[in-house]
């Protein structure tokens, strides 16, 4: 692709009006020829609002996306860097490729008044963070200063990913973030006008979008599934999932407050600052559905299998049936109705169903439905 060419990326159709509020604080950092880091959870669609900043015409862009790197090395990671500068970087070191980037760098600075290089997933280079390697990136800055900038982007903030390599002038160079948010309903819906979607009717799809929080792959992943009740689905608790790993132990422990519906005096910035957080609830109520059924429950074997049957079910009745065959076993001879009604009424006593607001409710010969007030 030419540099004197804008990118033809699909986001080029979105418009003046998609993400105004984000484009405008990313202009006023570039404008000011200030590097920076854009924190968000990830997949909340990051990638799709760089790929439309990149195709704005008030600054030159070179887009880097480090998903196109064949292995997470520093080496590809120069190659891919002077390749998207327009140079050949077949055999050559890492000090030539860097060389000769800063001296493209250099030519193209004289012909335009900013010019931004996006690195996009460049967390995903994390295992090869180091002092030499960061600074090295920092001097791209350096060959012709104010008229330079970087933008990377990361699911965390530089210092927890790589602390020992922002020492001296790289924590200085690296400490600029900007938290970026999940999208707006309106901007979620634009997004999904220039993507791969699986048709749907217009109230399935509002539904959807409220659901999915204004997270762009938790959307794509509703649209896909077949299941009436979300929480069924693999695919969907498998983004959920993701959302909770990547945090670490504080932040997992105050979603699970949240979720429950306890008061939390200071809500840690990230939280709140990627937008895991709003207005003191989870962004999304399939998040905190799924925290609450995956928090750690204190009960005895059996009654701890019927309360997760139950539980992912909750609103339903789950059958007899279906009960014997998740707790006993198809073959048990223990299997019986004095059993299972024994079992019930442990589980209804026992102080975590009580705490937590959840009632069972007997269906008459049929099975039981988890009721939460």
């Amino acid at each position: 692709m030419s540099l004197n060419n804008r990118y033809s990326f699909p986001e080029v159709k979105l418009g003046p009006d998609f993400a105004k509020e984000n484009l405008k604080n990313f202009k006023q950092l570039i404008d000011t020829a200030l590097s920076f880091v854009v924190v968000s959870m990830p997949g909340v669609g990051v990638s799709s609002f760089l790929r439309y900043l990149s195709t704005q015409h008030f600054a030159h862009f070179i887009h880097i996306d480090l998903y196109d790197l064949p292995t997470l090395t520093q080496h590809e990671f120069y190659k891919l860097l002077l390749t998207e500068l327009g140079g050949k970087s077949e055999s050559k070191t890492d000090e030539q490729l860097l060389s000769e980037s800063k001296e493209i760098l250099k030519t193209l600075s004289q012909k335009w008044g900013k010019i931004v290089l996006i690195f996009s997933r460049f967390d995903q280079l994390k295992k090869e963070f180091d002092w030499n390697f960061l600074s090295n990136i920092q001097s791209l800055t350096t060959v012709f200063p104010g008229k330079i900038v970087l933008i990377f982007t990361s699911t965390k903030p530089l210092h927890e990913i790589a602390s020992e390599a922002l020492t001296g002038g790289n924590l200085n160079f690296y400490s600029e973030q900007v938290y970026f948010q999940p999208y707006s309903k309106d901007d979620l819906k634009k997004l999904l006008k220039i993507e791969p979607a699986r048709p749907t009717s217009k109230g399935r799809l509002e539904k959807l979008v409220d659901l999915s929080g204004g997270h762009n792959q938790l959307l794509h992943i509703l649209l896909r599934s077949q299941k009436e009740q979300p929480l069924l689905d693999n695919f969907v608790k498998m983004q959920l999932k993701e959302l909770v790993d990547y945090l670490d132990y504080h932040q997992r422990k105050q979603l699970q407050k949240i979720a429950l519906g306890k008061q939390v005096k200071e809500i840690d910035e990230y939280l709140s600052g990627v937008g895991l957080v709003k207005n003191s609830q989870i962004f999304t109520p399939l998040l905190a559905e799924y925290i609450k059924i995956n928090l750690p429950v204190k009960l005895p074997v059996k009654e701890g299998k019927l309360f997760k049957l139950l539980k992912i079910h909750i609103g339903q009745t789950v059958t007899k049936e279906e009960i014997f065959a998740n707790i006993w076993g198809a073959d048990d001879g223990n299997a019986t109705d004095w059993a299972l009604d024994a079992l019930i009424y442990r589980l209804r006593k026992h102080p975590f169903i009580k705490s937590h607001g959840y009632t069972i409710e007997s269906q008459k010969k049929v099975g039981y439905t988890l009721i939460q007030t």
